[in-house]
């Protein structure tokens, strides 16, 4: 039986996945940072698939030890992993700065899914797995802040938006740069609008557009749970751009130099004893 772990599996598009990886016949493997809601997902997810294969992880992945804490996790409950879908997400409109002193949105939303591909390297390789990455287009004006990646010095919404997701297109074009064989794929797709908890934390008018014409979480995974399932896809280093439109893909071919510097960066602040290896080279 194939293994596929979600992050961020508790809820909306994760969860959304997970429920159909697992009709598809799945082992699936939720995380989800609350203990309680994460049982009561899989415990959905069990109900409404019909698999009783459904296992639950919980973990606090905003700070570096938890990320730690949850690959330990799942290194007990597997030693292959055929797909890897990395759906952890949150908007922050206020400036919260982790315990690592990092801005909380780029640990949750990149760092911790950099952290799961390094950490569970040898599990993807067993399994030859596809690794799927929640997402949504670049921001035109995005950066990598290397110089203040926490934003201490200058903190907007939509500057960390900006940041955390131009981090994870990165991430995706270095992975497939790195992996060239395609024995683990790793892409990248939109989400687009959808009736999801990621809004939480955001104003009434926000929060209000998304209810009015947000799809739902089972509409919007379409696009994951192709490139996690279907047999054709087997290329790497893509971003889907447009929900529920699989065939519309295109290349993420960014800065070179910045893709690498990042890559590096996440590295020393993963595994700082280390500091400049490739682990996962």
């Amino acid at each position: 039986m194939k293994t596929a772990v979600i992050t961020g599996g508790n809820s909306g598009i994760g969860k959304a996945v997970a429920t159909e990886l697992a009709k598809k016949g799945y082992r699936v493997i939720i995380h989800g940072r609350d203990p309680q809601k994460t049982l009561q997902a899989a415990e959905e997810i069990k109900a409404g698939s019909g698999n009783p294969h459904i296992e639950y992880i919980s973990a606090d992945v905003s700070t570096i030890q938890g990320m730690k804490e949850l690959a330990d996790a799942i290194r007990q409950k597997t030693g292959s992993i055929e797909v890897l879908v990395l759906s952890t997400g949150v908007i922050l409109p206020r400036h919260v700065i982790t315990t690592d002193g990092l801005e909380a949105g780029f640990a949750i939303q990149y760092l911790s899914r950099f952290a799961m591909v390094q950490m569970l390297m040898t599990e993807l390789k067993n399994g030859h797995a596809r690794i799927v990455t929640v997402g949504a287009p670049k921001l035109a004006n995005a950066k990598i802040y290397f110089d203040d990646i926490a934003l201490k010095k200058d903190f907007s919404m939509m500057k960390a938006l900006g940041q955390e997701m131009f981090a994870n297109h990165l991430l995706v074009q270095e992975f497939a740069k790195l992996h060239p064989d395609n024995d683990v794929v790793m892409n990248m797709a939109h989400v687009g609008i959808a009736k999801t908890g990621i809004m939480r934390h955001s104003n009434f008018f926000l929060k209000a557009m998304v209810n009015l014409v947000g799809r739902t979480p089972e509409a919007a995974a379409q696009n994951f749970v192709y490139l996690a399932s279907d047999p054709s896809a087997t290329f790497s280093g893509y971003f889907l751009r447009h929900p529920g439109k699989p065939d519309k893909k295109e290349k993420i071919q960014y800065d070179p130099e910045i893709a690498k510097r990042l890559w590096n960066y996440s590295l020393e602040l993963i595994y700082p004893q280390v500091a400049g290896s490739s682990l996962a080279g």
